[in-house]
């Protein structure tokens, strides 16, 4: 395995140098890490906290058990990535792609995923309260068994996405895209709907205690509590 010091001499040189590599288990953070290459590369348990990784190749990546506390990820390509059990606290995604990337059992808390493209993501079982999503996409994403409470979902095209049994306590979906979205035993207690789009949505057995939906449609909605 090549140490700390040859990865970033190497890369220095050739910006896709470790594409499709094991750097399994690598310490690079804190390192600047703008535009590279590490599209199908192991990168699982890698150390990146810190680190600027904007506008890099990831996708197909395996970052599965790697964290990346307080990483900059804006505009990072990331279709496809295996993101299992990282810690991506207080990161920031600001415009990354990420269709197709799975995080379950991350954790989110406090990180941005502002403009980002996360459709048909998964998320299951992730920590991410306080997280921030506005204006992004994650239509036909699965964000079943979730905490997000607190987060913010402001804009973000939620069609057809899925928060079975998920924590949305006090989460902003203000003029969210929620059309035909599966909300199964989601917790909404004082959560602000105020102008979403709920149109065919599935709210059976979902706490709605004090949320706030004024200017909902609610045209079609399935299940609609009391």
């Amino acid at each position: 395995m090549p140490t700390r010091e040859e990865v970033l001499a190497k890369l220095t040189e050739d910006k896709h140098a470790y594409c499709s590599a094991n750097l399994s288990g690598v310490d690079l953070s804190g390192a600047t890490l703008i535009d590279v290459d590490f599209f199908d590369t192991d990168l699982t348990n890698a150390n990146f906290d810190g680190a600027i990784l904007d506008a890099a190749c990831l996708d197909a990546a395996n970052l599965e058990g790697a964290s990346l506390k307080k990483a900059s990820l804006k505009k990072t390509k990331l279709e496809e990535a295996k993101l299992i059990k990282t810690n991506l606290t207080e990161a920031n995604f600001h415009e990354a792609v990420l269709p197709d990337a799975v995080l379950d059992d991350s954790i989110i808390i406090n990180t941005i995923f502002t403009k980002c493209d996360m459709g048909n993501g998964s998320l299951y079982e992730v920590k991410g309260a306080g997280s921030k999503f506005n204006g992004s996409k994650l239509s036909l994403a699965s964000l079943d068994y979730s905490d997000f409470s607190g987060a913010d979902f402001t804009f973000c095209n939620l069609q057809f996405a899925s928060f079975r049994e998920t924590n949305l306590t006090g989460a902003i979906l203000t003029k969210a895209l929620l059309k035909e979205a599966r909300l199964i035993k989601t917790n909404l207690k004082g959560a602000d709907l105020s102008g979403a789009i709920l149109e065919g949505a599935d709210l059976k057995d979902a706490i709605l205690v004090n949320a706030n939906l004024v200017g909902a449609n609610m045209k079609g909605v399935k299940n609609k509590p009391p």
